[in-house]
């Protein structure tokens, strides 16, 4: 009785690769997003990418194969959408022109405080005697 050899593993992990990419070509991918690419294919074939890109006859299929179109961002917002997000901008526009004639009266008001207090008297904090001296004894 004689036993069949076993085929190299080189040409074994080249079928599953290219079986791998025949399933992902088809639409048929298990492992992955179903995109076709070299890592997709490698996972799909249960082996490393460096694998992968070691094997000549699946690097030539990919770049034989035919690349999809790229694709030009969905405008996805409608007029009413965009009415909406420009009326929220307008608000906040108003909120914050609000705040700032409120900060900039506060900041009038302090001013004037401190030219008030100028006229009147010392600074706040400002040392009314002689400094203190600690006691030697």
């Amino acid at each position: 009785m004689t036993r069949k050899a076993n085929p190299p593993r080189k040409s074994q992990t080249t079928v599953a690769l290219l079986d791998a990419y025949n399933r992902l070509r088809d639409g048929k991918g298990t492992a992955t997003n179903g995109k076709l690419s070299i890592t997709n294919v490698a996972r799909e074939a249960g082996v490393s990418r460096a694998t992968a890109y070691r094997c000549s006859k699946l690097l030539a299929l990919l770049d034989e194969a035919p690349k999809p179109p790229k694709a030009k961002p969905q405008i996805t917002s409608g007029k009413a959408e965009l009415r909406n997000v420009i009326n929220q901008l307008l608000n906040r526009i108003i909120m914050l022109e609000a705040a700032l004639e409120a900060k900039e009266a506060e900041i009038r008001q302090l001013r004037s405080m401190l030219s008030i207090g100028v006229q009147t008297g010392p600074p706040i904090g400002a040392q009314k005697g002689p400094p203190f001296t600690m006691a030697q004894g």
